[in-house]
């Protein structure tokens, strides 16, 4: 089978253009070509406009860029106190409460809360037998504790005499006279005679005188005392007469009266001696009979107790002695520790009895507060109890409070205690805005430390006359601490700090608006970069000297002038929106 085949047309060719025609269409080729860039170019540059401006107001550090005008201040003659703040609550200075101290119902009640009282006003009265029990029981161990006290004491005086027995001294002045042969070591007993003290600087004579001459003899009568031994004539007196009956073998009755003689060193007992005497008329006066001297005082020496002798003094016949010389002391070594224990046992017993004592006391002060008056004048600021209540040991049944004058305990921290002294006053406001007048009573000396931090405690008084102050008020007040008048002062915040290097300190400068160079300016290329960048042109860097500051300004005692334009660095907008810098 024959393959049939399609027959293919020849291509018609276009007639050619003229030359005219091909020259008009490059022309408008190019013409595109040439919008083509410069819209192009136009993009571009918006893109790097765009571009340049984020970067210029975004991301370019330039610290003067949408600032404003630098802000100044003016440096001024000022005055600035400096204070310190003190804070405290307010309490009475005077309150009492009364607790009970065992349970009972309330029968009466005199008072309500928030009443004033006086000292002494009646309260209430609580019925309570476990109180009147309690006083009972703590009565009756006070008086069992007392008469074993006064039992231990009276054994102590006993043992205390015995220790006193075993020394043996002279009864009075005089002299030694049959005096016993013992030695150290000797057992004593009790009873034994030691000898005999005699008083022989006077001398006593007893005669008898018939009843006709009791008008005529009286006591402190003169008289002459004869002694024949010795031919010595002595003059004496009368000391003493004694009415009594003497019979004489003539049956004569008489009376005895005993004469005393001053004795001359050459006297002694069992002398003869008679009296010369006259009566009103100058007649004679006769004894019965004449007698003997006797020594004016003789006493015997003996122990006490029973001892050895362990001390003994010079003992000899006529030695002389003096009052209360110890002549022999006896062992005491028993007796002594027999005093030691009694004196634990007394001193154990005492501490008993004072505690007995205070528990008296305290029964009967806890008996008057179930019948209690008031115990200070004041208001009456808690009153929980009400007729018929049971009250329990432990309760408070009243508090008053003597709101006349309020204390406000204060801290002061002590960087601030030199300037706050006793007598200093301390405005004082409560939170209401009420001000009070508050005088220091008190501050310590030796300060706490807190955290770090030395404070001192103390109490500042408020006289509270109307009764205005409560307890419980947060009161805040100022205290002067120093003051500097007629001062330069700039705000604070115009003050800047550096460290130079090389120095350990801080130091403090201000930037000053000023064409003309000043002595002691700080080179601004000294700087810290970052300060470098911030001082506005045509200003200084000074030095300065701090003195005191308060809330908002500071005294400048050195490097700036009154009048000079301080740099304020203080952020601040102006109304349409731009900052004014620093």
């Amino acid at each position: 089978m024959s393959e049939m085949q399609t027959p293919v047309a020849e291509p018609v060719q276009a007639p050619a253009a003229p030359k005219s025609q091909k020259s008009h269409e490059q022309k408008q080729k190019n013409k595109r070509n040439v919008k083509n860039i410069i819209t192009l170019l136009v993009i571009a540059a918006i893109v790097i406009a765009v571009g340049f401006a984020v970067w210029y107001f975004v991301f370019r550090e330039d610290e003067g860029a949408n600032k404003g005008e630098p802000l100044f201040d003016e440096a001024m003659i000022n005055s600035i106190i400096q204070t310190a703040d003190v804070s405290g609550t307010a309490n009475a200075k005077d309150s009492a409460s009364i607790t009970l101290t065992q349970s009972g119902v309330v029968e009466e009640l005199y008072v309500s809360e928030g009443q004033m009282v006086y000292e002494g006003d009646p309260l209430f009265v609580i019925s309570s037998e476990a109180a009147e029990e309690a006083l009972r029981t703590a009565r009756e161990s006070y008086q069992a504790q007392l008469e074993s006290m006064q039992k231990l004491q009276e054994e102590m005086a006993d043992l205390r005499k015995s220790r006193s027995d075993l020394t043996i001294t002279a009864p009075h002045a005089g002299k030694l006279t049959e005096v016993a042969d013992i030695k150290v070591g000797d057992p004593l007993q009790s009873g034994e005679v030691i000898g005999r003290v005699v008083d022989d600087t006077k001398l006593k004579l007893s005669l008898y005188y018939s009843y006709a001459y009791e008008n005529d003899i009286f006591v402190g009568q003169t008289v002459t005392v004869s002694v024949p031994a010795t031919m010595a004539s002595l003059t004496g007196k009368v000391e003493k007469i004694n009415k009594v009956r003497m019979v004489t073998p003539e049956g004569g009755i008489n009376f005895e009266v005993v004469f005393v003689v001053d004795n001359p060193g050459t006297l002694t007992e069992d002398m003869a001696a008679s009296v010369g005497m006259t009566d009103g008329s100058g007649n004679p006066i006769y004894a019965y009979q004449d007698g003997t001297l006797q020594y004016y005082q003789t006493t015997t020496v003996a122990t006490k107790a029973r001892g050895p002798v362990e001390r003994l003094a010079d003992l000899m016949n006529y030695v002389d002695v003096t009052a209360g010389q110890v002549l022999v002391v006896q062992g005491t070594n028993d007796v002594d520790e027999q005093i030691r224990s009694k004196q634990e046992q007394i001193d154990a017993a005492q501490k008993t009895l004072d505690e007995a004592a205070k528990r008296v006391e305290d029964e009967e002060k806890n008996l008057q507060n179930f019948s209690a008056v008031a115990p200070i004048t004041g208001m009456v600021t808690a009153l929980p109890i009400y007729v018929g209540a049971e009250v329990t040991s432990g309760s408070t049944a009243v508090m008053i409070s003597n709101n006349s004058v309020m204390t406000v305990n204060i801290k002061v921290d002590d960087r601030n205690r030199q300037y706050i002294n006793v007598g200093d006053e301390i405005p004082l406001q409560d939170w209401n805005g009420n001000s009070y007048m508050g005088v220091v009573d008190s501050i310590a000396v030796i300060g706490e430390n807190q955290n770090g931090i030395t404070i001192y405690p103390g109490v500042v008084r408020v006289d509270n006359p109307m009764g205005t102050l409560m307890g419980g008020y947060w009161l805040n007040g100022t205290v002067n601490t120093a003051s500097s008048i007629d001062c330069i002062t700039i705000p604070s915040a115009d003050v800047r700090y550096y460290s130079p290097e090389g120095s350990e300190e801080p130091q403090a400068v201000v930037v000053i608006k000023t064409d003309e160079d000043r002595e002691g300016a700080i080179d601004i290329s000294e700087l810290p970069e970052e300060m470098q960048k911030e001082i506005p042109k045509g200003c200084i860097v000074m030095p300065v000297e701090i003195g005191l500051n308060d809330t908002y300004n500071v005294e400048i005692l050195s490097g700036v002038q009154a009048g000079d334009q301080i740099w304020n660095s203080t952020p601040k907008t102006d109304g349409d929106g731009y900052s004014s810098w620093g």
